[in-house]
């Protein structure tokens, strides 16, 4: 019985208690209004309105941007991308050798076979760099074997 009598008193407005009916009911009402607000959102349910939904404006800064989970997994995919660009980088910086211009260059031959040990994306990762103006190289994709005699210039 003193279960009951300690559940009952949660509901029942004494003294600074804010469980009151009129408490509890002011909430349903809250509650019902934001629920038929949503709705009005909502083109499939039957209180659409075209007037409440979301505008979204061209050029502005969440314009066509991923959100939750999807801008995450972007976010830690780019993270990933730099460090090999950064690794990639080091790896010409270290086996390359200065050029007239003083900039560092390497042959794809040469950095294909010191690579390849570190990771099998050699040539995905050079096209990142480059399109980051990290690296430089003639053509516009490098084949192994075919490719071997090609310069590398790293850029910064």
């Amino acid at each position: 019985m003193s279960k009951e009598t300690s559940d009952r008193e949660k509901f029942v407005k004494t003294g600074s208690n804010d469980f009151g009916v009129s408490f509890l009911a002011e909430r349903w009402n809250t509650k019902a209004e934001n629920f038929i607000q949503k709705q009005k959102t909502n083109p499939f349910s039957g209180r659409y309105d075209g007037n409440e939904r979301v505008r979204w404006i061209k050029g502005a800064k969440e314009y066509a941007q991923p959100v939750g989970l999807t801008a995450e997994r972007g976010a830690k995919a780019k993270r990933y991308i730099s460090k090999d660009i950064e690794v990639l980088c080091h790896i010409i910086e270290i086996m390359g050798k200065p050029d007239d211009n003083g900039n560092i260059c390497t042959t794809f031959g040469e950095l294909f076979e010191r690579y390849t040990n570190i990771s099998n994306k050699v040539v995905g990762t050079l096209l990142r760099a480059r399109k980051y103006n990290l690296v430089d190289f003639s053509g516009e994709m490098l084949w192994q074997r075919r490719d071997d005699d090609v310069v590398i210039t790293l850029l910064q």
